[in-house]
């Protein structure tokens, strides 16, 4: 009698979950949201690194000393695999001409630094000058960085967190 009559009330506490599911969907909706302003930042990171990693490349193709072309260069060697060589135009400008366009040294340069950022790496692409160099020590400190964090810190915190509200939420 008596037992199964507080047994009956346990019950009564499942109604409580469907106020714990709406908490937990707002957590997910703020979670969401935190995920997509990271891909962002990520985003535009990846851009202004991109576009510092085109400005040395673009800097250091042209030895200015003696005005002729750095062959162990990545511009120059993205320039002959994509069939666009560089050219000294020597009838009008006497400067050098041609080379890749502006959306292929853009998205080869995103490209670097994305395998960089994410410590993927697959080495088509790779830094041949001191400056180049530097830069991709840099930008794999970084990577490595924002790697440990995304897999380490805010993953496991994120996920604690979760689960002590979780925690609250049921033993209220």
């Amino acid at each position: 009698g008596i037992s199964s009559l507080f047994s009956s009330l346990k019950v009564v506490r499942l109604l409580r979950l469907g106020r714990v599911a709406r908490k937990l969907d707002h957590y997910l909706e703020y979670g969401a949201a935190v995920l997509v302003l990271l891909v962002c930042v990520f985003g535009l990171v990846a851009h202004w690194l991109a576009c510092i990693w085109y400005s040395i490349g673009d800097y250091e193709v042209i030895d200015e000393a003696t005005n002729t072309i750095k062959v162990d260069s990545w511009l120059y060697q993205l320039a002959l695999s994509i069939g666009s060589p560089y050219r000294y135009n020597t009838s009008g400008s006497g400067q050098w001409e041609g080379g890749p366009g502006k959306d292929s040294l853009y998205i080869t340069s995103l490209y670097f630094t994305m395998t960089s950022l994410t410590t993927i790496g697959f080495g088509n692409i790779a830094p041949t000058s001191d400056g180049e160099k530097i830069f991709s020590v840099a930008m794999m400190m970084v990577g490595c960085k924002y790697g440990a964090h995304r897999c380490g810190g805010s993953a496991l915190g994120a996920m604690l967190y979760l689960l002590l509200q979780f925690w609250v939420l049921i033993t209220e």
